[in-house]
């Protein structure tokens, strides 16, 4: 009981701390030569929280762009949508390491740059920049809540919501990622085999001076 509310009382510390960073304006500091003094900007009370208690299921996408599809059908949709802003070809191109692609885009309207990385002709990550000056990350924040629930990790810099399948996050200024959870794990195994070997290796190197 008691480990349940210290869990309880954490999160809404870190929730409180995180909607007040995002809601709390910088104050300029007033020229020294200056002697009139202003009145503080009130601050702005961030709105009652909705929080959804039955959660939706964490979505695979953005739009009309969905985890597993290939490059093939992300290129159709994206020819779609002009909300991400896709030259063609000029967008996409190989990264370092085996069957691996990506297409970057930029709109230079409510979306910035936008990634979207392949791993054997499957979209695995899907990363949707919204410009902060049109998006900001409360509004984003608060949507997520209401949608999709509790995070399963809050901190003032991001949220990350997940299940079996997918990864949700929002980072800061205003990120949305989604992955593939069951690719994004696997990669990320077959990299600490390769380090261990690496290591194993370097190991055996040594033993021999």
């Amino acid at each position: 009981m008691k480990n349940g509310l210290f869990v309880a009382v954490s999160f809404c510390s870190v929730l409180f701390a995180s909607l007040i960073f995002a809601q709390t304006p910088l104050q300029k500091i007033a020229p020294a030569q200056s002697t009139v003094q202003r009145a503080a900007p009130a601050q702005k009370i961030p709105p009652a929280l909705n929080i959804n208690p039955s959660p939706e299921k964490l979505p695979a996408g953005y739009r009309s762009i969905k985890l597993g599809m290939t490059l093939e059908e992300v290129k159709k949709a994206l020819r779609s949508d002009s909300l991400f802003g896709y030259r063609g070809e000029r967008d996409v191109s190989l990264l370092p390491g085996e069957n691996r692609v990506l297409i970057e885009t930029s709109s230079g309207g409510y979306l910035e740059r936008c990634w979207f990385q392949f791993y054997e002709d499957k979209l695995y990550t899907l990363i949707v920049n919204f410009n902060p000056e049109k998006i900001d990350y409360y509004s984003v924040f608060t949507k997520l809540l209401e949608k999709y629930g509790t995070p399963a990790e809050l901190t003032p810099e991001q949220a990350v919501w997940r299940n079996e399948e997918v990864i949700l996050s929002l980072e800061r200024p205003v990120s949305v990622k989604y992955i593939d959870r069951t690719v994004f794990e696997r990669l990320g195994e077959a990299s600490r085999v390769e380090e261990s070997v690496s290591e194993t290796i370097r190991s055996g190197i040594l033993e021999d001076l």
